[in-house]
C-alpha cells in the first residue's frame, strides 16, 4: 500500500503543477479567461490517473503476495550435504575398488606361488630321473667329443700332408653319416631335410669319386658343387663346431668335408691318388676351368633336383603342417621375413637358390685358378663354424650347466 500512495502524492504533484500552470494562464493577460468546463475536465482526469495507480498498486501487492519466497541458506545447506554425501559415496567406492585389487592380487601371488612351488617339485622330480641317466649320457657325450676331436686332427694332418687320406676318409664316413643322419631324422619327424641339395650333392661327389674320378670336366662338377652350393649351406644352415653333439657335427661334416676333398684332389692330385683306385687330374690337365662345368652343369644339377624335389615333395608326399622341411625352416627365420615378408612363396625360395647358384658356382672358378683365394675361402669357412661352436658353448651350454647347477 505504500506504493499506491506514493503514487497518489506523485500524481497529485503533478496535478496541482498543471493547476499552477493554469492559474498563471489564466492571470496572465494574452491567455484570456479559462472556464469552468475545462477545470472539471481537469478533475476528472485527476481522479482517473488516482484510480490507474491505485489499480496498479493493488496488484503489485497482490503478486508480492503470491510469489514463492525463496530460502536461499536452506538450498545452499542442502547443496552442501549432497556434495559431502557424494564425495563419501566415492570414497567407499574407491576403497572397495582398492580392496577388490588388493585381494585379487593377493588371490594371484598365492596361485603364482603355488604355480612355482609345483615347477619347482616338477623340475626336481624330472632332474632326479635325468640324473639316473645321466651317466649313460655323459659317456655318450664324451666319446662324441674325443671322436670329433681326433677326426678335425686327421682331418687337418690330411689336408696339410697326407692328403692321400681325404677320398678315403670321405669314401667310408659319408655313406654311414648319412645313414645316421636318415635315421635319427625320421624319428624326429625331419626326414624331409634328407631330401635337400646337400644330400644330393654328396651323393653326386660319391659317384664321382668312385666311378669316375680321372675326367677332368666330372672333376670340375665335384669341385664346383663341394665350393659352390654346399660351401653355401654351412653359412645358411649355420652349421657350428660342437664337439659332443653328433648332430651339429654331422651337419657340419656334410657341408665342409667335400670342400677339403676338392682341395686336396685340386691342389696335390697325385698325392690324392697315391693309394686310390684311379689317378685325379693333374694341375695340366684342367689349366682352366670351363664356365660349361663350372656354372652350367651345376645349375643343372639344382634345377633337376628342384624339379624332383617339387613333385616329391609338394606334389605326392605333401607333408603335414608340423612336419620342418627345408622351406619351412628356412621362411622361420627373422632375417627371411624381414627380406621376403612374413609368409613368402615356394618359388621365391627357388628362384633365391637359383641365383645363389650362379653366384657361388662363378666364385668357384675363382677358387680353382688360385690357391690363395681357395685357402682363403676355407679359412672363413672354418672361422664362421669355429664362431658358432663357441657361441654354443659359451651361451647355450654354460646356461643349461648353470640351471642344473641351480636346481641341484
Amino acid at each position: 500500500m505504500a506504493s499506491s500512495s506514493d503514487g497518489e502524492n506523485l500524481i497529485s504533484r503533478e496535478l496541482s503543477s498543471d493547476l499552477d500552470d493554469d492559474t498563471a494562464l489564466q492571470s496572465s493577460p494574452s491567455d484570456g479567461i479559462t472556464s469552468d468546463s475545462e477545470l472539471a475536465v481537469d478533475v476528472d482526469d485527476f481522479a482517473y490517473y488516482q484510480d490507474v495507480y491505485r489499480f496498479v498498486g493493488i496488484m503489485k501487492d497482490e503478486f508480492e503476495k503470491r510469489k514463492p519466497k525463496v530460502d536461499w541458506d536452506t538450498i545452499q545447506r542442502k547443496r552442501s550435504e549432497v556434495h559431502e554425501t557424494l564425495i563419501t559415496k566415492q570414497k567407499e567406492v574407491a576403497e572397495a575398488v582398492q580392496m577388490s585389487r588388493e585381494r585379487i592380487r593377493m588371490k594371484g601371488r598365492e596361485k603364482m606361488e603355488s604355480g612355482k612351488e609345483r615347477l619347482r617339485r616338477l623340475k626336481k622330480r624330472t632332474y632326479k630321473r635325468l640324473k639316473k641317466l645321466e651317466p649313460e649320457e655323459n659317456y655318450r657325450m664324451k666319446i662324441v667329443f674325443t671322436k670329433s676331436v681326433l677326426t678335425l686332427v686327421l682331418k687337418t694332418f690330411a689336408v696339410c700332408s697326407g692328403q692321400w687320406l681325404l677320398p678315403w676318409y670321405y669314401a667310408f664316413t659319408c655313406p654311414m653319416l648319412i645313414i645316421w643322419r636318415i635315421y635319427t631324422y625320421w624319428q624326429n619327424q625331419w626326414q624331409y631335410f634328407c631330401l635337400d641339395f646337400c644330400y644330393f650333392g654328396n651323393l653326386i661327389i660319391s659317384l664321382i669319386l668312385w666311378f669316375k674320378p680321372s675326367s677332368p670336366e666330372l672333376c670340375l662338377l665335384q669341385f664346383s658343387i663341394a665350393n659352390g652350393m654346399l660351401y653355401l649351406g654351412a653359412f645358411s644352415f649355420r652349421n657350428s663346431l660342437v664337439f659332443h653333439s653328433v648332430d651339429k657335427m654331422t651337419s657340419t661334416y656334410i657341408h665342409t668335408v667335400p670342400v677339403l676333398l676338392t682341395f686336396g684332389i685340386r691342389w696335390f692330385p697325385e698325392e690324392s691318388s697315391r693309394f686310390w683306385h684311379d689317378r685325379f687330374p693333374s694341375y695340366e690337365d684342367v689349366l682352366q676351368p670351363s664356365w660349361q662345368w663350372s656354372v652350367l652343369a651345376p645349375f643343372i644339377v639344382l634345377l633337376v633336383h628342384t624339379i624332383i624335389y617339387a613333385i616329391l615333395v609338394n606334389g605326392i608326399l605333401k607333408p603335414e603342417e608340423h612336419i620342418i622341411t627345408s622351406f619351412r625352416y628356412m621362411k622361420a627365420k627373422s632375417s627371411v621375413k624381414k627380406i621376403f615378408g612374413p609368409e613368402p612363396p615356394y618359388m621365391v625360395f627357388v628362384l633365391v637358390n637359383m641365383v645363389l647358384c650362379l653366384i657361388f658356382s662363378s666364385l668357384t672358378m675363382v677358387f680353382y685358378q688360385s690357391f690363395t683365394a681357395h685357402v682363403t675361402g676355407i679359412c672363413i669357412l672354418f672361422f664362421y663354424i669355429t664362431w658358432n661352436g663357441a657361441g654354443y658353448y659359451v651361451d647355450i651350454f654354460r646356461m643349461s650347466m648353470g640351471a642344473k647347477k641351480k636346481d641341484e
